[in-house]
């Protein structure tokens, strides 16, 4: 019997499957309304939003889950089974790579932190121990068709020190990374922000290494076969 499970959970067929399957609950649940822009799932980490949303909206990731938790199992015994009989490395990296990112989303998802946040200009944002950022001045460009084209955001630390924040040009401090979203010149200048922490960021990138190191020997292997 433990011989019949260890060789069903070290089946290339069963991953397959497993992945299948978790692509097509993705699918499914991109539809529900835990999904929906106002559904909240992208506005928290993913333990927490399981945790307060009704099984209702949050089924599918649940379904998800526990695929994964199959799907790790059977990369670890699998991996330890191609071991075990002297095959490529190539293919341990790979497992050892998609290992680090679940792990990585794992940890993002129990410890991760976002939240976002509208200031005026001469406003704070504020980090747990009590720190503040002056945002000292919000500015933006306005096109012909008077869209806003560009938009930045000058942020003051307590030393005195400055830095600016832009699309795509966040701001990292202390672990925390702040993104410049939206920009509004009406009466007062005020920018939304959102504040992101992913605890979770040196495990993902050491595991898309060894993913591409593993992809790359397997390449190499078979270009000169």
């Amino acid at each position: 019997m433990l011989k019949s499970l260890y060789n069903k959970l070290c089946s290339l067929n069963l991953g397959l499957w497993l992945i299948c399957l978790v692509m097509a609950f993705l699918a499914i649940g991109s539809f529900s309304r835990g999904a929906a822009e106002g559904g909240g799932l992208n506005e928290m980490p993913l333990f927490m939003f399981l945790r307060e949303a009704p099984v209702s909206f949050s089924w599918w990731l649940w379904i998800c889950v526990a695929l994964i938790a199959v799907l790790v199992v059977n990369t670890i015994v699998c991996g330890f089974d191609a071991l075990r009989k002297g095959r490529s490395l190539a293919p341990q990296l790979m497992h050892l790579g998609f290992l680090a990112i679940v792990l990585a989303h794992l940890i993002s998802a129990y410890g991760g932190f976002k939240q976002p946040i509208q200031v005026i200009q001469g406003g704070g944002i504020y980090f747990p121990d009590g720190e503040r950022l002056t945002v000292e001045q919000i500015g933006g460009t306005t096109g012909a068709m008077g869209m806003m084209t560009s938009y930045a955001a000058i942020l003051r630390f307590p030393d005195g020190r400055r830095s600016e924040v832009r699309p795509n040009h966040p701001l990292f401090h202390k672990g925390y990374g702040i993104y410049i979203k939206e920009v509004g010149m009406m009466e007062a200048p005020a920018a939304l922000f959102e504040i992101h922490r992913e605890p979770g960021a040196p495990a993902a990138l050491i595991g898309a290494i060894f993913f591409t190191i593993g992809n790359l020997m397997l390449l190499n292997t078979r270009r000169q076969r």
